[in-house]
Formats: structure tokens, C-alpha cells, sequence
């Protein structure tokens, strides 16, 4: 067995996914409390399920590298970002995969205030095939719901991720 088989990024993920989802917690606590509105929960929750979509993007990208050290050990060729992503046992939309959406979420939360307009990248491109466009006002609220329910759990989120690295260590090697 190759060390780098081993999935040592999922339990520090599911940490942060929990903390995550306390902040969560407490945000409608305070909103039920306050007798507030629901755009202010969308407004806090805008940037906590964005961070659950970077933390969730890291331990992808550590999956991918973590393949290639694999079959660059038994001199195999690395699998590109693009085929690696690709690889999942589920679609959201034709040729869209929830790590494309995982992906594309997280580089928008990212990147979002540096865009002067709506860019025409593969972030944007991906996003626009799920419904999320320049006119959609909490993206990363609407990709959680699309991807974890609408409860937002990001529990969901750590299992997607957990299992579609199980699926591409083992069609892609």
C-alpha cells in the first residue's frame, strides 16, 4: 500500500465542517432570537458555507495530488485536474459534476470581490449550468442547498467529497 492511499485530510475536514456548522447554528439562534429577518441569516451564512466550499475544495485538490504520487510511484502518468474532477459516480447537470460545483463555489467565494464583472471563466461557466449566474445574490448559500439540502448541512458536503475520493483512488489508478 502506498502512503498517500491513506485519507488523512478527512477527519481535520469533517473538524472544520462541524465548526462550520456551529456557526450556522448560532446565526439562526440569534435570528430567531432577534425576531430578524431571512435575509440576514442568508447575509451570515453567505460567507460560512463559502468557507465549508474552500475546505471542501483543499481536501479535493489533496486528493488529486495524493493520486498522482500514487501513479507517479508505479511510473503511471498523472491524471489531470480537469479528468480528476470529472471523475464522479454523480452529475448535477449534464457533464457537471458535484466537484465541479464544490470547485467552482469555492473559487467564487474566493474571488468574488476582485471581479469588477461577472467574469467568462470556467468558475462562472460551471456555476451558470447549476443556476447561478451574476443575478443570483448568495451563491454559495444556493450551490449548499443544491448540493446538502436545504438545511444547508454540510455534513453532506464532507460525504460527497469522502466518497468521491474512494471512487477516483479507485478508478483512476
Amino acid at each position: 500500500m502506498n502512503i498517500h492511499e491513506i485519507d488523512w485530510r478527512v477527519e481535520p475536514l469533517h473538524d472544520v465542517i462541524v465548526g462550520i456548522e456551529a456557526g450556522l447554528a448560532t446565526i439562526r439562534q440569534r435570528v430567531e432570537q432577534e425576531d430578524d429577518d431571512g435575509i440576514t441569516v442568508l447575509d451570515h451564512a453567505e460567507p460560512l458555507l463559502g468557507l465549508g466550499f474552500v475546505a471542501a475544495q483543499a481536501y479535493v485538490l489533496g486528493t488529486w495530488t495524493d493520486l498522482n504520487r500514487i501513479r507517479d510511484s508505479s511510473a503511471r502518468a498523472p491524471v489531470s485536474k480537469t479528468a480528476c474532477y470529472a471523475t464522479d459516480s454523480i452529475t448535477v447537470q449534464d457533464g457537471i459534476t458535484r466537484i465541479h460545483v464544490i470547485n467552482a463555489a469555492a473559487n467564487y467565494f474566493k474571488h468574488h470581490d476582485e471581479w469588477l464583472e461577472w467574469p467568462s471563466n470556467e468558475t462562472a461557466r460551471i456555476l451558470a449550468c447549476v443556476g447561478i449566474t451574476k443575478d443570483t445574490e448568495f451563491p454559495c448559500v444556493q450551490a449548499a442547498h443544491l448540493l446538502c439540502g436545504p438545511a444547508w448541512r454540510l455534513i453532506v458536503l464532507h460525504q460527497v467529497v469522502k466518497e468521491w475520493r474512494e471512487h477516483v483512488i479507485r478508478a483512476l489508478l
